[in-house]
């Protein structure tokens, strides 16, 4: 599966994440972030998969089906959330 830049901002979106606090979770730099969701430039492959990695921790799960498909799964969300798991951490 292509992980794309809109995929990124609807997960994020879904988890009320600002670009700033996801990109401190992933550890990249907010402008590369930016930068990719905008579609102006494609991360390296490593800060891609920290992105990925720390998105569906939380409980995102992404398809590239008939279209962009991202969804949160409320039981892992949820699970993450128990976990005492802070998002600035």
């Amino acid at each position: 599966m292509k992980l794309t830049g809109a995929h990124v901002a609807a997960a994020r979106e879904l988890l009320r994440l600002s670009q700033g606090e996801l990109a401190k979770i992933a550890g990249i730099g907010r402008a590369t972030l930016a930068r990719f969701e905008s579609g102006a430039m494609e991360p390296h492959p490593s800060n891609l998969e920290k992105i990925q990695l720390e998105l569906e921790r939380r409980g995102i799960q992404f398809s590239n089906g008939e279209g962009i498909g991202v969804r949160l799964n409320f039981a892992k969300a949820a699970e993450f959330a128990r976990s005492g798991t802070q998002a600035d951490k």
